[in-house]
């Protein structure tokens, strides 16, 4: 399994101890970072088929569809993915409209964890 942390939030919770953002202003060095470090750990893994791939955070859906595409093209570069692999993307469910889950219909992602916090409006 490879484990991709996404340290970008909307906003902070209380409740978590998570290294993250709540500005996206350096959203694309960090990427830019992440895909670096893909490179650098190839070697840790490099007789194994990858089953699974988790993009876990903070909060990876506030990524965009091409930018989630590019990690995994940077794993499939230097990863034997599995055919079969499961590819999950954390999700508020706020940030899941149509248009987004239509974006990420054209990357490899194949399954969403929503993280659902409270079914009551007044806690939200």
């Amino acid at each position: 399994m490879i484990y991709v942390h996404i340290p970008f939030c909307k906003q902070a919770c209380h409740y978590c101890d998570f290294h993250f953002s709540t500005s996206l202003q350096y959203k694309s060095e960090m990427i830019n970072a992440i895909k670096r470090e893909i490179a650098l750990r190839a070697v840790y893994l490099e007789d194994k088929k990858i089953e699974s791939i988790y993009f876990g955070g903070g909060t990876p859906s506030l990524l965009e569809a091409d930018e989630i595409a590019r990690i995994i093209e940077t794993i499939a570069k230097h990863f034997d993915i599995a055919d079969h692999a499961e590819i999950t993307l954390e999700a508020n469910p706020d940030d899941l409209n149509a248009a987004k889950v239509n974006s990420l219909r054209h990357t490899a992602i194949n399954r969403f964890s929503i993280g659902i916090q409270s079914f009551f409006e007044e806690d939200l």
